[in-house]
C-alpha cells in the first residue's frame, strides 16, 4: 500500500539545533571529505544559511545555502563567470548530507523551493562526484573540472550552476518538488507548520457536522462522476469527511486523504471505518506536506478544496509532481458564477431533499458564509486551466456545468 509523508523544512538558527545538523554532517560525510570540519562558529562566521529537512518530524537532512549580491561576496568566485552575477541574487551550496529515510527527488525539492522563497536564481556549488547526475538530472551547468579547492582534503572538485528560478522540463520531471506553500516567512527565515498549526478549526470545524451528513444532489452528481473512473492509488486533497469513498465500490482500493482540519480528519475516519475500507487512511496536514513514496499516485482528487488554498498555484504544482507518469487530476472548484443568489438557489432546490433534517438549516448558513468568505476565490475555468497547463499537465476535458454552472471540473492527464 503507498504511504505519503510529511516533509518540513526549517532554518537551523540556535545553537542547539546547529549542532544537531552538524552531528548528522559529521556521520553522513563522505569518508575522503572526513577532514572537512564545521562548527557552530564556522557556520555563523561564514554567513551560512543552514537548513534542516524533517521528514515526519525527524531529521533526515541537512543543508547550507550563503546568499551573495555580487561576485565578490563568493567563497569560489574565481571559477565562474563574473557576468552570471549581474541579474539578480545568488547562493552557493554546500554541507549537503541525508539519510536514506529521505529520497533524492525530496531533497532537491526542497532544495529547489527554499531557494526560490528566497528569492534567488541561481545556484553554485562544488561536488567531488556524480557530476552526471547534476548534468542529466538537474540540468547544471558544469563551469570548471579538477578546480584546485581546499575543501578539507586533497580531491578534485567541480564547479558548477544551477537555475532555480525556472527549472528546465528534464529538472521538473526528476523533481517531486516541495512547494513555497510548505514554508512560513517569519523573521527572515523558513519556519516549520507544526503540529499546533492544526490545532484551531475556527475556519472548517463548526462547518464539520452538517458537512458530514448532508451531501446534497449536486455534490452527489460530482462525486458519482469522479468515483466511477478511480483505481488503483488515490489521493484526496482537502478530503473533508471522506465524501468521496461512499461513491466508490472498490472497498479495496488504496487512498490516501489528507486536510488541515483536525475535526475533517476525524470525519474521513470514521467514513474509512464505515464503509469498510481496507487500504484507506486520512491524517492531518496540508496537500502540500504529502508526499508519495515509489512512483506517485495513479489519480489525485481535488474537490471543492483549492478555492481556500492560500497558494492555489503552488498547490496544484505540488499535486501534479505527486501523480505517476500517465496519472490523472481531478479538479472541481467554485467559478464565478458561485455567488450568494446562487448558492441561495441551489440550497432552495434542495430542501425537497435534505428539509426535515435536523442539521439542513446549519448547511445552509455555512455554505452562505463560504461564498461570502471565498467568492474571490472562486476561479474562472479559463484561468484554472491555464493553471494547469503551467504546471505540466494536459487537459483532456474541461467543463463548467456542475453545480448548475457554478462549479468547474476539469480532467488532466501528467505525460511526462
Amino acid at each position: 500500500m503507498m504511504s505519503g509523508k510529511n516533509i518540513y523544512i526549517e532554518e537551523l538558527i540556535s545553537d542547539e539545533q546547529i549542532q544537531l545538523g552538524i552531528a548528522l554532517l559529521n556521520r553522513q560525510y563522505e569518508q575522503r571529505l572526513s577532514k572537512a570540519t564545521m562548527t557552530v562558529s564556522s557556520i555563523r562566521d561564514n554567513r551560512i544559511r543552514f537548513f534542516g529537512c524533517f521528514t515526519d518530524n525527524k531529521l533526515t537532512a541537512v543543508f547550507g545555502l550563503t546568499l551573495h549580491n555580487c561576485a565578490s561576496e563568493i567563497n569560489y568566485s574565481h571559477l565562474f563567470n563574473h557576468l552570471e552575477f549581474e541579474n539578480g541574487q545568488v547562493a552557493t551550496i554546500g554541507q549537503f548530507a541525508a539519510i536514506n529515510r529521505i529520497n533524492v527527488k525530496t531533497l532537491y525539492g526542497v532544495l529547489f523551493d527554499t531557494a526560490q522563497r528566497l528569492g534567488l536564481e541561481t545556484l553554485y556549488g562544488i561536488l567531488t562526484k556524480n557530476e552526471t547526475f547534476y548534468i542529466h538530472y538537474l540540468a547544471a551547468t558544469i563551469h570548471k573540472r579538477n578546480c584546485d579547492v581546499d575543501v578539507g582534503t586533497e580531491v578534485p572538485v567541480t564547479a558548477f550552476s544551477m537555475q532555480c528560478r525556472e527549472l528546465a522540463p528534464r529538472t521538473q520531471s526528476f523533481l517531486r518538488r516541495s512547494p513555497v506553500r510548505v514554508f512560513e516567512q517569519h523573521n527572515s527565515m523558513l519556519k516549520i507548520h507544526s503540529s499546533d498549526k492544526h490545532t484551531s478549526d475556527s475556519a472548517w470545524g463548526s462547518y464539520q457536522r452538517a458537512f458530514s451528513q448532508v451531501v446534497t444532489s449536486v455534490q452527489q452528481q460530482l462525486y458519482r462522476e469522479i468515483a466511477d473512473q478511480l483505481n488503483d492509488q488515490v489521493m484526496d486533497s482537502g478530503c473533508g469527511p471522506a465524501h468521496l469513498l461512499k461513491f466508490i465500490e472498490n472497498k479495496s482500493i488504496e487512498y490516501h486523504g489528507i486536510d488541515q482540519s483536525p475535526l475533517m480528519v476525524a470525519g474521513a475516519k470514521a467514513t474509512i471505518a464505515e464503509l469498510g475500507f481496507v487500504n484507506a487512511n486520512a491524517q492531518l496536514g496540508f496537500s502540500e506536506q504529502l508526499y508519495c513514496n515509489g512512483k506517485g499516485f495513479k489519480t489525485i482528487c481535488s474537490i471543492n478544496s483549492l478555492y481556500a488554498a492560500a497558494h492555489p498555484i503552488e498547490q496544484l504544482k505540488h499535486l501534479a509532481n505527486q501523480l505517476a507518469v500517465g496519472g490523472t487530476l481531478w479538479l472541481a472548484n467554485p467559478n464565478p458564477n458561485m455567488n450568494m443568489t446562487k448558492m441561495t438557489e441551489l440550497l432552495k432546490s434542495e430542501a425537497q431533499y435534505w428539509g426535515a433534517h435536523p442539521l439542513f438549516d446549519d448547511f445552509c448558513q455555512h455554505n452562505l458564509r463560504l461564498v461570502n468568505t471565498y467568492q474571490k476565490n472562486f476561479y474562472a475555468t479559463g484561468l484554472l486551466s491555464e493553471w494547469c497547463k503551467s504546471v505540466g499537465l494536459r487537459l483532456t476535458s474541461c467543463s463548467e456545468a456542475k453545480f448548475k454552472g457554478a462549479v468547474s471540473l476539469i480532467k488532466a492527464v501528467k505525460e511526462i
